[in-house]
């Protein structure tokens, strides 16, 4: 609940008018009035005497003690994200900062808009683009220096992708050097404990969830070697890594769109017009398993979101405007197969 909601529950619950609120406060009727319909705020130096009168803390006055579900920090942060693609980033911006006013003390709430917002800036031409990336450092420090350690250390991480990506390396290592390093993987004794309690189920999901996020990882280490190799143009062991991380999708059960996405980028940096064509044509066309993984039966025992799941058509739709958007593939955008694609 935002202040002026918290007030007019907790009048009512302690069974008091406006005036009598008022009274208590030395202010007049319409200004109560004014601070529930969310015309006006209490003065700072009237929350304590309000906190009192309706029998509440101050923390509780402000919202600051208010929990939000992952449910809720999800739909919260899908709507920021709507509100980005349909009204565009200060729109976006202007609802994601009433949000984190409104629940101040939700990191994670906090750390989620951020992110999705700073997804919207990669585009093209952005207004005040400095400003609005301002506005996400100063979210992320405030999430970094919170108590819960998890969350604290994502926004750390994003905090220092985006120094990484100004080049104010020093920061960015700063800001690395202050994520705890993490020991003990609790996973496998968590299954083995499940499974000793006969509870099957858990115990496959955990194991599921394990190999999944390694393969992830897996799969990200070879990507970053691919790139470094075609940055010292060692293309031909740049290929040799393409494959065995299209065996990594494989055996992991990422799908084949990851696979075309692959051979997208080795294609582009070899500037084999064809290879291209042929790679952006089975992009599109395997959009759909971009959350293969989700159907797989590595992860059968996993509980996945699917409340959101999108049709083929979507996909298709996303990954051609993603596409649309690519300044390296260029080269063959003229192409009648591409542009035929692509309308």
């Amino acid at each position: 609940m935002i202040i002026s909601e918290v007030i007019r529950h907790y009048r009512k619950r302690e069974n008091l008018t406006q005036e009598q609120v008022a009274d208590y406060l030395n202010v007049s009727t319409p200004a109560v009035n004014n601070w529930e319909n969310g015309v006006s705020y209490p003065d700072i130096t009237l929350l304590p005497p309000l906190a009192r009168v309706l029998k509440i803390d101050v923390n509780t006055l402000l919202a600051f003690n208010e929990e939000l579900t992952d449910t809720e920090v999800k739909k919260l942060t899908k709507e920021v994200g709507e509100t980005a693609s349909k009204e565009g980033t200060k729109k976006a911006f202007e609802k994601g900062n009433d949000l984190i006013k409104q629940y101040p003390g939700c990191d994670e709430l906090i750390l989620m808009i951020s992110e999705v917002l700073r997804i919207y800036l990669l585009g093209p031409q952005i207004e005040e683009k400095e400003k609005y990336e301002r506005k996400i450092i100063a979210w992320l420090e405030i999430v970094a220096a919170g108590n819960k350690e998890k969350t604290a250390s994502m926004a750390k991480l994003d905090l220092s992708a985006i120094y990484r990506e100004k080049k104010e390396y020093e920061k960015a290592q700063e800001v690395l050097d202050k994520i705890p390093e993490v020991d003990v993987d609790k996973k496998i004794q968590q299954a083995l404990l499940f499974e000793s309690m006969g509870k099957i189920d858990d115990a496959y999901g955990v194991c599921e969830d394990k190999l999944r996020k390694n393969g992830h990882e897996t799969l990200t280490a070879l990507s970053f070697i691919i790139k470094l190799l075609y940055k010292e143009k060692r293309f031909s062991e740049a290929e040799e890594y393409v494959e065995r991380a299209k065996m990594a999708i494989e055996v992991f059960d990422f799908g084949p769109y990851h696979k075309s996405e692959l051979d997208l980028w080795h294609s582009i940096e070899r500037q084999d017009s064809e290879r291209t064509i042929e790679a952006i044509i089975n992009m599109v066309n395997e959009a759909g398993t971009m959350d293969y993984s989700i159907k797989s039966k590595l992860y059968s025992h996993m509980k996945f979101d699917v409340t959101n799941n999108w049709s083929k058509d979507k996909y298709e739709d996303l990954v051609k405007r993603v596409l649309r958007k690519r300044k390296n593939i260029d080269f063959v955008k003229d192409d009648p197969r591409v542009k035929s694609l692509f309308e």
